[in-house]
Formats: structure tokens, sequence, C-alpha cells
């Protein structure tokens, strides 16, 4: 997984971000120009676990990471 920073050509100042899913940063850059057509992108970057997290039991992607699950009863 790789996050984009992009801006789109309508809105120049404001950056964005995405995620695109692919087996190389190269080949990332490429699908998020498909993706993101109508935009710069600015930056492509490995998403990476935090320290010491290296799997996401039960994670949830929240506003563009993925957050481990803390308590059992968030998985329910």
């Amino acid at each position: 997984m790789y996050t984009v920073y992009y801006s789109e050509n309508d809105s120049p100042d404001e950056t964005r971000t995405g995620i695109v899913s692919a087996p190389s940063e190269v080949v990332a850059h490429k699908i998020a120009e498909m993706q993101f057509i109508n935009s710069t992108i600015h930056k492509v970057m490995l998403l990476t676990p935090p320290e010491g997290e290296t799997r996401f039991p039960g994670a949830r992607f929240i506003n563009g990471e993925f957050r481990p699950v803390i308590h059992h009863d968030d998985i329910i």
C-alpha cells in the first residue's frame, strides 16, 4: 500500500491524500496517475505500520491510516 499526495488541477493549493495498492513505488505512481486524473501527483510513499506493529489484526482505516483495534469490543 502506498500513500499518494496530490492536488487536483481545479484547486492546486489544496493537497489531498489517497491510497493505492501496488507491488512497487514506480507502479504505485503510474496507478496514482490513472486513478487521480486531472491531478498533479506530488509524492508517493510506502505506507508503513507504526513502530512495533507489524500486523493489523482487526484494524480500521481511519483518516488515511490503518489503526489497530484496541479493545475486543471494537471488533464485534
